[in-house]
């Protein structure tokens, strides 16, 4: 490419096939002349036959590489007995997102979907949570907006905040040849903003370009780590907020959740330290993520099949948290980035096997009530289902209760402890 976006004058892979076609069939009429004259018709029928068979085999081959491409599959060759297995377990899980999507009418109309509905409709959702119908439309659309193209090594990353995002910004920059020292400090807002100046966004009609011949993957995470993330990261601490981002998401989100619903949780919870400080609790955040549309989310709890609509783009490879290091490490292979470009995730993962991360779960969730959380899965149902995650291991920390509110929640020292510990979260 000469200039961003403008192809050069080199010859792409289907005019070069094209010219050795043509090149192989002038040598072969030239052969075909030459035995003619000194061969029997029987082994001239012979040769014929079998230079008519490699043909229609190899068109045969092209035409499945041009109709992957059109789908926007680029092609994958695995190159070790492990990769097989793997690739495997890839088109296991886009199986399930297609599914997911025939589900919940991705494919279908408005009228079809309701007609389904009436006929088997689904289980009663709280108050606030979209229904399947509503959540139809957003289903339907289509955004190129989380797409970073890497031209140079064909890979095109669907960027979902609060999944590893940060770990594969610094990849994209190490393979834009970026010193580090022009990098901006982590967790600034300048961070994400430098990596798209390095990234423009292309047009539709250049994504469609890029697409049959990149590597199109995304990372996705279990839905609650990333609201945990998210709240851990923006919201729980002002002077974190005001230091990074000069408190950004406190006049955006902090103040008026707690302006909406400070009142009620400190007449019912007169003593507890909660809901005495400037920012908002986790139960606060939660419960202002049950009355929001999903479509009005902000891009750090968005769910994530709305900021990667999977059931649209056809992605090569859905990487998992759970399976990161394997997963990011055949991404490099396929793309001979091995020993160029070191990915390793670079804050510590919410919810994992280390005390204080556990204690952090147990510590935010127990502010919940099991209704609570209930109407927060369903509010990212579709992430869950697309995704394969559960709600087991956070659900069992929320208290019983007859309403959405709970009606219990207890903070110990040695919880306030863990929250403290925790001072940076993946991102």
């Amino acid at each position: 490419m000469s200039k961003e976006g403008q192809p050069t004058s080199k010859s792409s892979p289907e005019q070069s096939q094209s010219s050795l076609w043509t090149t192989w069939t002038f040598v072969a009429m030239s052969v075909w002349k030459k035995l003619s004259k000194r061969s029997q018709p029987a082994v001239m029928i012979g040769v014929v036959m079998i230079y008519l068979c490699v043909m229609s085999l190899q068109l045969v081959d092209d035409s499945k590489n041009r109709r992957s491409a059109a789908r926007g599959q680029a092609k994958i060759i695995p190159k070790s007995p492990d990769e097989s297995i793997l690739l495997a377990e890839f088109n296991r899980r886009k199986k399930i997102i297609k599914d997911t999507c025939e589900k919940f009418g991705a494919y279908t109309t408005r009228d079809k979907l309701l007609a389904k509905l009436k006929l088997k409709p689904g289980p009663e959702l709280y108050p606030g949570v979209e229904k399947d119908d509503q959540l139809w439309s957003t289903l339907k659309r289509t955004s190129h907006h989380q797409f970073f193209v890497q031209k140079e090594h064909g890979l095109m990353w669907c960027k979902v905040p609060k999944a590893a995002s940060t770990s594969w910004l610094h990849a994209y920059l190490t393979m834009a040849h970026v010193p580090q020292y022009e990098i901006p400090e982590d967790n600034g807002m300048g961070l994400h903003a430098f990596l798209r100046e390095k990234y423009p966004l292309l047009s539709k009609n250049l994504n469609k370009q890029f697409m049959p011949v990149s590597l199109k993957f995304l990372v996705v995470r279990h839905p609650f780590e990333r609201v945990i993330s998210a709240y851990m990261d923006k919201l729980e601490d002002y002077t974190r907020d005001l230091k990074y981002r000069g408190g950004y998401y406190y006049a955006m989100y902090g103040a008026d959740i707690v302006a909406k619903f400070r009142q009620k949780y400190q007449e019912k919870f007169p003593k507890n330290p909660l809901f005495m400080k400037k920012e908002p609790s986790f139960v606060e955040f939660v419960e202002f993520l049950i009355e929001t549309p999903v479509s009005k989310y902000d891009e750090h709890w968005k769910p994530q099949f709305l900021l990667c609509p999977p059931c649209h783009f056809k992605f090569d490879v859905i990487v998992k948290m759970e399976t990161f290091e394997r997963d990011t490490n055949f991404i490099l292979s396929q793309r001979n980035l091995d020993g160029v470009v070191s990915l390793t995730k670079k804050h510590s993962s919410v919810g994992g096997k280390k005390k204080k991360e556990a204690n952090l779960v147990q510590t935010l969730f127990s502010q919940l009530s099991k209704n609570m959380v209930q109407a927060l899965y369903e509010k990212y149902r579709i992430d869950f289902q697309m995704f394969e995650y559960d709600i087991s291991d956070y659900v069992k920390y929320a208290s019983e209760s007859e309403g959405l509110m709970p009606d219990v929640i207890e903070v110990s020292a040695v919880q306030n402890e863990s929250v403290e510990e925790v001072t940076s979260v993946e991102s």
